[in-house]
Order: C-alpha cells, then structure tokens, then sequence
C-alpha cells in the first residue's frame, strides 16, 4: 500500500552585517543573568582573521577567531583572545553546524564565553567558546543603537554596559581604546551620500547564483559592500555579499549574486569598513527561497568563495543512509514523530534517503554514520535543544578555478530534557513540537536555508507552540530545485542521486481513520474531506443509512481538502467511502 505521511495544517549597522547566529531555530531563551553568571570571560572585541582546523580526532572542524579586545567586563585583561566556533572549510572538506555561532572578520559587539573543551591543536589559555552559542553574541547596530542577540535587542549600547556591570558588580576594564558614542556619530555623518532608485528582480531565490542589479548614484568607482536582510535572524541585521559576489561597480550600478543568509527586506549599500550604512532601499527584495552553499578559499588562499552544494548516491543505493541510535530508536513516540518529516521531505521532493539498522554509534563525528540521536548530560551548550551538522567535500575543476562540493554526511542530535510534543496532537505554548523542528533541520540536510516567512517551513524562527510540519510551494520548490542538481550532475567521480519513490512506504489503516477528516458534521451544502496524508483518495462513495448507493465522486488527488456537494441529500444519515489505493475507511456524516 502506498505511503501516506502524516500532515498537521498550520491551526542599518555596525559590522552587524553578516550571517552570525540563527533565531530560535533549535534554541530555547538564555537569560543575560544566567549568561553572566555562567560566563568565565565577558568582553567587547572585533574579529580581526580567523582560520578553521580539524580537531585532534579529525572528528569536527571548528573555526578559530581572533578578537581584538576593547572591553573586559569578566574575566582576564587580555589585548586578543581566540574563540572557537563550530564547522568551517579546511582544504577540500567543510562542515556547517546548525545552530552555531558563526563570525566574520570585522564582527564587533559583546561576547559572553566560556573556557574552550574542544580538543584543538596548539590550545592556549586565551581561548574561549561561546556560551550558549549563537546566543552569546551580542552584535552592534549603530544605525539604532543597538545589541543583538537572536532573542534579544538592548537599546542603547552603552546602557547594555551598565546593564552587564551591574551584574557582575565591577566596572569594565579598558584594554584597547573603543568609543561607541564617537562611532555612532561618523555612521550617522556618512548616511545617504547614496541613493539607491531601484533594483531587479524584485522577487528572488538566494544561495542559487541569482544577480540582482542595483541603480543609482553615488556609489562611487571603488567597490564597497552590499548589504542584504538577514533570513537567520528575521533582517534585524544586513548579511554582506562575498568581495567575490560583487560582479560589477561603478558610480551608478552594481550587480551582485544574491547571498545564501539573504532573505526579505531591504538592501543596503555599506562601506568597506563595514562600519557604517552609507543609504539602505525604499523598496523590498522578497527573497522566495535560499539554498546553502559551501564557502571556501581553497582556490586561492584568502579569498573566499560561495559555492553551490548537491547531493549524490552516496550508500550506492541511490541517496544516503540515516541511522537512528539505540535510545532515540527505542522512544516510539520520537521515531514516529521524526519519520513523519523525513517522509514529508522525501514524499514531496523525492531526495533519497532511507533508514537503516540501528546503531549503538552515540557521537556526532565524521565517521560516514548519518546519526539521529538524543544527547547525553550537557553535551549541548545552554539554550540549545539540537544542533544539525552537514559535512560536505569537493574536488577542484576547471583548472583548479573552481570547486565543486557535495553532501558527505549529515548528522541530528537532539536534547533529551526539553518538553517535546511528540504528535500527532499538536504542541501547546508550553511545548516545542518535535516534527516541526524534525521537518526544518532536515530541510538543512536537504540544502536549504533560511528565509523570513512564518508560512514556510524554513522560517528562522521556531518558537514554543509552534505547529508548522506542511511544506510550502516555495519549500518544495527549492527543494525540487536541489533534487534536480543532484539527480543530474555527478561531481567529482561520484554518481548522481536517483529519485525516491514513495509509493513504496506504507502505512496502517488507522493512520488513515485519524487523519482523514470530513467536515462539516452535519452538513448541509458541502461536504468537506480533508487529508492530512499523501494518500491519493481515488473516490468517494456516499451511502445512505439503509446502504443503498447514493453517487460516487472521483477524486484521484491527494490536495489536502476536497469538497463534495451534499445539497441535493434529505436530511439523515449517510456514510462516505474513501477509496485509497487497495484499501477503504468509512466515515459517519449528518446531513440537515
């Protein structure tokens, strides 16, 4: 019998510009009083280089930042210090770890942190993690004053100072010289000596190459930054395209490849600094969908590149296979609840993966395990309810001009102790719903990113309450669009993916009888059929209560609501077969 997979219906700046943390996805809120408490090392400092290394067991690549330090609010006075954040690109391997803390060079704000445990080479006492991950950034905004982390706006930067000491009862220490106020005021000096006329598209994908040509004047001759609406934090911040997504400049146009983290709002025109908006857009770019892509300088050192990902046959059977460990396998509520988005995915965009046996294997590593699993005690930083890591690797073309990447290996852990609602009931403000965080990180695994759109499964925000497990067109277009890379092109002596039949899977008649519902009941003009399956309902034929055949509608469609006029009906009892594949359920409707 075919597959039917469940469905529930839905019931400007300062260095602030790029791609840095992920709000609410697979997060939970950390308050600044348990930050501060739990920190070992609060500061103020600019990202001045930062270089990715494999770690000791060539299990995790992490990526080293160097800090320039202004301000020490906790901890030691130190002039630079190292923080380390999850994934980056060491040669021809790279891994994206969703949700982390990810810097770029020029990022300046607080940072509260922890003492580094992960098992790096050359280890130093000036290094330090992020506490609670992409929470423990607090990026500067001069355009509005402001320091944002994924939950939180503080007004007034230099009250957040205050805020901070009187937590931790001290006065911060200066280290290197850093006047905000003096900062904010030569933003505002060097706003709109631009303008910005118009922009096309204005309905657009990002992450898929798409050029977007901006017209105006006052650009200038030299290069400078384009500044895009940031999908992994709802635009509160710009995302900066690559030096080397910026096409063409001059005074009066640029184009510019629209940037996988962009999503929809406005654009922005910054300096080459990155320290202050020099005229932001009237207009919006709606960006429709985004598509991850593998950023890399392996081509040539320091200049970094974004690059388009695919998948291939990486088992030999066509895609990828997943594993679930012991314990998450054995917690039926979890496993049901997780194979219900895996076969949204692969129902809807026919991406090939299957399940495999069960492992005892209970690390995320690169280890060739696709691992689905729970964590173990703190193994997830604060604030954190699951992490998605996809690694990826490539191999040099065109003459060593360029790089073709692919999906490698992907790997889920979950938090063991959060409130999950496992469904198929619905989560209340008090849950988190399991499925719809299960469908968006494996929507990460299928290659796609961010956008600002509460309708869309990939919306950065996932809060408490939240029941989204029905993707949209526009994620099954994007979907569709990385399922077509990866059935055609075969990179690097690989072979290409093959599609995923559904109609293999099954499912039992009682998940049909609980997910296939006819309303209104009683009814007196239409009566509406609505299927929160991928079960194609072939036909429905109406009895009255004495079993004689009142009509038979052909249906053949697997929409998830189908109207059935039911007008021309006496009052009474009747029942409505659903025909479905090679089985039937019956349902009981009043007619007034």
């Amino acid at each position: 019998m075919k597959k039917i997979t469940l469905k529930s219906l839905l019931i400007p700046f300062f260095a602030l510009f790029f791609y840095t943390s992920i709000a609410q996805e697979l997060m939970y809120e950390v308050s600044l009083s348990q930050q501060v408490q739990s920190s070992t090392q609060i500061i103020e400092g600019k990202v001045i280089s930062k270089k990715s290394f494999w770690d000791n067991n060539r299990s995790n690549i992490y990526t080293i930042n160097t800090v320039e330090v202004f301000k020490v609010f906790k901890g030691q006075a130190l002039s630079t210090i190292e923080i380390v954040t999850r994934g980056g690109a060491v040669g021809l391997e790279a891994e994206i770890v969703s949700p982390s803390l990810q810097l770029e060079i020029n990022d300046i704000g607080i940072f509260t942190l922890e003492n580094n445990n992960n098992n790096l080479p050359n280890n130093s006492n000036a290094r330090f993690k992020p506490y609670s991950e992409a929470q423990g950034f607090y990026k500067y905004n001069t355009y509005t004053n402001v320091a944002v982390n994924p939950f939180k706006i503080k007004n007034g930067i230099a009250h957040f100072y205050n805020e901070i000491e009187t937590l931790t009862n001290r006065s911060y220490t200066t280290v290197n010289t850093f006047d905000i106020e003096q900062i904010i005021t030569t933003s505002n000096t060097n706003r709109n000596v631009a303008a910005i006329n118009n922009f096309t598209p204005t309905n657009a994908t990002a992450g898929t190459k798409t050029v977007l040509t901006i017209n105006g004047s006052g650009f200038g001759a030299t290069k400078q930054n384009v500044g895009f609406a940031n999908a992994n934090d709802g635009g509160s911040t710009y995302t900066l395209a690559l030096a080397t997504q910026i096409l063409t400049w001059n005074d009066t146009q640029i184009t510019v490849e629209i940037p996988s983290q962009a999503g929809t709002g406005t654009i922005a025109i910054i300096n080459s600094a990155a320290t202050a908006i020099i005229f932001s857009s009237a207009g919006t770019l709606n960006i429709n969908y985004s598509e991850i892509n593998a950023v890399s300088d392996a081509v040539s050192a320091g200049t970094n590149v974004a690059y388009p990902t695919q998948h291939i046959n990486r088992n030999g059977n066509g895609g990828y296979i997943w594993q679930m460990h012991t314990d998450f396998n054995n917690n039926a509520a979890a496993n049901a609840s997780f194979m219900r988005a895996f076969d949204t995915w692969r129902c809807e965009t026919d991406i090939y993966w299957e399940i495999g046996a069960v492992t005892a294997i209970d690390v995320v590593a690169n280890d060739d395990v696709n691992i689905i699993r729970f964590d173990n005690g703190a193994e997830l930083s604060a604030g954190v309810l699951g992490v998605c890591t996809s690694r990826f690797s490539g191999c040099f073309t065109n003459g060593n001009t360029s790089i073709d990447w692919f999906v490698e290996e992907l790997d889920i852990v979950f938090d063991d102790t959060t409130n999950w609602q496992f469904g198929p009931a619905n989560a209340n403000g008090a849950q988190i719903d399991f499925e719809t965080v299960a469908v968006h990180e494996l929507g990460h695994g299928h290659q796609l990113g961010h956008v600002i759109d509460s309708n869309k499964i990939m919306h950065y925000a996932i809060g408490g309450g939240t029941n989204n497990r029905v993707l949209n067109a526009s994620d099954i277009a994007a979907g569709n669009d990385v399922q077509s890379r990866s059935t055609t092109l075969a990179p690097c002596g690989t072979t290409s993916m093959s599609n995923f039949d559904c109609s293999i899977l099954s499912v039992d008649d009682m998940t049909l009888e609980n997910n296939i519902l006819i309303y209104p009941n009683p009814a007196q003009q239409i009566l509406n059929i609505k299927n929160n399956t991928y079960a194609i309902i072939d036909s429905a034929t109406i009895y009255d209560v004495r079993g004689r055949l009142i009509s038979t509608t052909q249906i053949n469609d697997s929409r998830v609501t189908k109207s059935i006029n039911v007008s021309n009906l006496q009052s009474g009892l009747y029942f409505v077969k659903l025909n479905i594949n090679d089985t039937s359920i019956t349902k009981k409707f009043v007619v007034e």
